[in-house]
């Protein structure tokens, strides 16, 4: 019989699952009709980003804000498949291992770089939106959010190392 902890592991990696997917297909929600604009004198769907309507007019900052976008999207695929491999690492009989203190401090730095990257997107739209009328100057707006949760997961990262540590330490004296 599975204990409460077990339950809500596996229920946590079904949920990574479903994030990890939605996050990949959101990214191609992106990625593919951008590029197929391209190609075609118009997509047959837009990009949902609310930027397609520049592309005319203004191809360059159109190409850099559709990156910022894309670079995201692939940020977040990265936190979802990190999550996982921790969520999949795990062993509750010996929960403290360097493995999964690493993969949890990797966590960290991505979501460090997804607060960089949103930081600089969002001051280029606030540069471009100086010159291009209706842009959504506040579509890169995250109030410094991923800065914060990844001084939180390092923390936490480094706390998890101490009860690796702390775990290597009982297991020698005994």
């Amino acid at each position: 019989m599975k204990t409460k902890t077990e339950s809500i592991l596996s229920f946590m990696r079904i949920i990574a699952l479903i994030g990890y997917i939605g996050a990949i297909i959101a990214g191609l929600r992106i990625i593919i009709p951008f590029v197929i604009s391209f190609f075609t004198d118009k997509s047959p769907v837009g990009t949902g980003t609310g930027l397609d309507h520049i592309k005319e007019t203004h191809l360059l900052p159109y190409i850099f804000l559709m990156s910022f976008m894309i670079a995201l999207a692939i940020i977040k695929v990265q936190i979802w498949e990190s999550l996982r491999e921790i969520l999949r690492e795990i062993n509750l009989h010996s929960p403290f291992s360097m493995k999964v203190a690493n993969n949890i401090e990797s966590i960290s730095y991505i979501v460090l770089g997804l607060g960089i990257v949103y930081f600089i997107a969002d001051q280029y739209i606030h540069y471009v939106a100086k010159t291009i009328p209706d842009l959504n100057y506040r579509l890169f707006k995250t109030d410094y959010q991923y800065l914060f949760s990844a001084g939180i997961v390092y923390v936490i990262s480094q706390i998890f190392k101490r009860g690796v540590e702390l775990q290597e330490d009982n297991e020698l004296t005994v």
